[in-house]
């Protein structure tokens, strides 16, 4: 098989046919040097088909990782480069060989983009028909009474948090907590102690020890630095949960 066989047949997956039934927008089949291949009436089709594959495969058959997942698609027992396939699809979608490809927008998109590019040697499918393929995805899946968020773009997962305006935001708060209280330290201690002075002069004399003036200040600028520091820890959890 030849990729521009493939890719003039709108199957930039390599898909072969069904053993019952057609894929939705298959026209077709063609024959090459590798065997029986479908053929699609436009390339959306065909990258539609191979993210339903996919979906099959994790769905029925609990394949999500690369090395699961490729050990099917393309089995060394195929004369296919099934090693090689596998670390590829694993570079390209950020995962280790064998843990579970994430099931969000983003790396569903990077894995069928992977595929179509070791599939045909090139970025052959551009950016808006993969978008296009994933929308009717979610529309089937929604209408199936599925979760279609793993096709929708706006589902797609948080930025890391260091280019987000939730960390500058997040970050500055924890300058201000922890910076606010070092640089208001002498007055809350100064405050507090002319309210004590006030207070000895109210009581005609009344001895208050000033280290309890200085205990007051002590406290007062642990916990704006303890608010602070809650501030950082609240922001990095968030982060690392928005990269898992």
């Amino acid at each position: 098989m030849t990729a521009p066989a493939i890719l003039r047949a709108n199957n930039p997956c390599a898909l072969r046919p069904l053993a019952r039934g057609r894929w939705k927008g298959q026209r077709g089949t063609i024959r090459t040097l590798g065997g029986l291949y479908c053929a699609f009436t436009q390339p959306v089709w065909g990258v539609r088909a191979g993210l339903r594959n996919l979906d099959t495969y994790r769905r029925h058959h609990g394949l999500a990782s690369p090395a699961q997942i490729i050990a099917r698609w393309a089995p060394a027992a195929d004369n296919n480069p099934e090693t090689a396939y596998a670390k590829f699809i694993a570079r390209r979608t950020g995962t280790p060989l064998h843990a579970p490809i994430p099931l969000d927008y983003d790396h569903t998109r990077r894995l069928i983009a992977a595929i179509i590019r070791f599939e045909t040697g090139a970025d052959a499918i551009g950016p808006d028909t993969i978008a296009q393929a994933m929308a009717i995805m979610a529309q089937e899946e929604e209408s199936r009474g599925r979760d279609p968020t793993p096709y929708l773009a706006d589902a797609a997962p948080l930025k890391p948090l260091a280019r987000s305006k939730e960390i500058a935001l997040g970050g500055g708060a924890a300058t201000i907590g922890i910076g606010g209280a070092i640089a208001t330290a002498p007055e809350i201690i100064a405050t507090a102690r002319d309210t004590v002075a006030a207070a000895r002069d109210a009581t005609n004399g009344l001895t208050l020890s000033t280290t309890l003036a200085d205990q007051a200040c002590i406290a007062s600028f642990a916990l704006l630095t303890l608010f602070g520091l809650a501030i950082i820890a609240n922001r990095l959890t968030a982060r690392f949960r928005a990269l898992r």
